[in-house]
């Protein structure tokens, strides 16, 4: 279709000018750290880490690693939660030439034994509560090599804002592994950066699919910078801005909206290791935060806070959000709190963070916003995937542009699947109105979005099968006026199972065995699931059972 959107783009964004970088991130960071050395890069609970204190410790975690003989396309994992650790380990690999693999910290072992084998990583950076899960399956992956760090190693004597609890907790045993803060002192600096190609991979983020086995999208330098110079261009962001970074690294989103874009921008970006509402809102007021992006969950815990009026939060100019659509109410509440609308936006693990973003001047509540510049969408056919839809039909949500991924980590026949003719298939339904904003209607697939996280029923189900007493198991989403979605699993208990095996006792032991946005809050026993003829569960029949069984809100 015609690009109708461009005439709601920001004012002076002019596509044909655009020229995307030729560099990768690590040669930017080190441009950064070079032209502002002492401009603090990162705040964590009021340490600061400067641009040059952050090029200097990647540059020794980068030659840590190739003494330990990590070469170009290697893959290193990271498994933490946001600290400047985390941005270290990250940028030092990339310098080395290597692949990142972020790890979900509240993964547990099962999870993370698929994702350590399927991508090689031959070096672990984790936290002395990540090595307490890694430790037992250590000898069944691939890894050489676990250095282990403590958040408190960069948590100041004073701190600013109130600490996480756990991040203050001694060094556990680290035997067998080496120490963070060790390697760092001791390395010599990579002399000089790996020479990386723009289509070289830079990192394989992990989603899962129908099939519950995650898969690794293998994103590439080039993504990561263009993504970034698209933003920068589309929402203004400017060294100037101190953007608040709480969604969690680890994410897409996170990942390249707020710690990416520090390094590419030379913004200042105030760091919390994970979410708590007044330690937020506390960070927006001490630091006179500008830009933000959060997800539908947080922006509904700051409107319903009592206490949310008694922060200044004058200094934001604009918040975004994405993960799961914000209630339309929700948007109303915050803009009257805030004085400024909240700017939705759209992307994918698959698309480097975003394709869409509302217009900062001109947002429309209940859809995800326009494409960004360079960038390509449209609404296909649901039946044959590729005949274009008109105006205001629903379908099937197709993109193109420099953020999407080349592919699937050794999957050949997946990434075929979701990369046809140039265009990936979001699996997303929706639809485009006449001035170009698009709006999802539901998901193509069962993906059910917890709390801004991805959640796949087959991955759920594949480890409920686990447990002795299930016979047979479907796992679905229920709306959730807080969380977007709730995970309900309907059980056929084996026969010997039933009367000593109750509800209650199958949702602990999935939050014990799970992340705990995977873990289904609600289980319900029931004699036998409903199946095609062909013997396929009915998840449609199943999310009517489930709906039926919530009670409305």
């Amino acid at each position: 279709m015609e690009k109708i959107w461009r005439a709601h783009w920001p004012a002076g964004i002019d596509e044909a000018g655009i020229r995307l970088p030729t560099d990768p991130l690590p040669v930017v960071l080190k441009r950064q750290a070079r032209r502002v050395p002492r401009k603090p890069a990162l705040i964590f609970y009021g340490r600061e880490v400067t641009f040059a204190e952050l090029a200097e410790a990647s540059d020794r975690f980068a030659g840590w690693l190739r003494a330990r003989g990590i070469r170009p396309g290697d893959r290193v994992a990271i498994f933490l939660e946001n600290c400047p650790q985390f941005a270290i380990a990250y940028y030092g690999a990339l310098r080395a030439g290597a692949v990142n693999v972020c790890l979900n910290p509240m993964h547990k072992a099962i999870e993370l034994r698929h994702e350590f084998e399927d991508s090689g990583a031959r070096v672990l950076v984790t936290s002395d509560q990540g090595w307490e899960v890694v430790k037992p399956i250590r000898a069944e992956t691939p890894l050489e090599a676990v250095a282990v760090t403590a958040y408190r190693d960069f948590v100041p004597a004073a701190p600013t804002l109130p600490v996480p609890p756990s991040f203050l907790e001694p060094a556990a045993d680290r035997a067998g592994v080496e120490d963070f803060a060790t390697l760092l002192a001791k390395s010599a600096p990579l002399a000089a950066a790996e020479p990386r190609a723009l289509d070289d991979t830079a990192l394989l983020q992990y989603t899962s699919g129908t099939t519950g086995v995650p898969k690794g999208a293998e994103i590439t330098h080039g993504n990561i910078v263009a993504n970034c110079e698209l933003q920068r261009l589309f929402i203004a962001v400017s060294e100037t801005d101190v953007p608040l970074g709480v969604l969690p690294w680890f994410h897409i989103t996170g990942m390249e909206c707020q710690m990416n874009m520090m390094a590419y921008t030379g913004a200042t970006l105030v760091a919390l290791g994970r979410f708590d509402l007044a330690t937020c809102l506390e960070a927006i007021q001490r630091y006179r935060c500008t830009l933000t992006t959060l997800i539908a969950t947080i922006n509904v815990a700051i409107v319903n806070w009592p206490k949310t009026r008694d922060y200044d939060l004058s200094s934001l100019r604009a918040c975004f959000s994405g993960g799961a659509p914000v209630p339309a109410e929700i948007a109303r509440r915050w803009e009257a709190l805030t004085g400024y609308q909240l700017i939705e936006g759209y992307g994918l693990s698959e698309t480097t963070a975003p394709t869409h973003v509302n217009p900062p001047h001109r947002p429309k509540y209940g859809t995800v916003g326009v494409p960004l510049p360079l960038t390509d969408a449209k609404i296909v056919s649901l039946e044959d995937g590729v005949t274009e839809l008109k105006t205001g039909e629903s379908g099937e949500i197709v993109v193109r542009g420099p953020m999407v991924m080349k592919g699937y980590w050794r999957r050949p026949e997946a990434t075929a699947e979701a990369i046809r003719d140039g265009w990936l298939h979001t699996g997303d339904i929706g639809r485009v109105d006449e001035e170009g904003y698009f709006r999802i209607e539901e998901r193509k697939k069962d993906m059910i979005k917890a709390s801004g996280f991805s959640v796949f029923p087959a991955e759920v189900e594949a480890i409920m099968y686990r447990h002795l007493a299930i016979a047979e198991v479907g796992v679905v989403g229920v709306p959730d006026p807080y969380r977007g979605e709730d995970v309900m699993g309907f059980v056929v208990l084996k026969p010997d199972a039933r009367g000593t095996v109750t509800e209650g006792d199958l949702v602990e032991w999935c939050r014990a065995e799970m992340s705990v946005y995977k873990a289904p809050r609600t289980i319900r026993f029931v004699d036998a699931l409903p199946k095609t003829a062909s013997g396929k569960i009915l998840k449609r029949a199943l999310r009517e059972q489930a709906r039926a069984a919530t009670p409305a809100t």
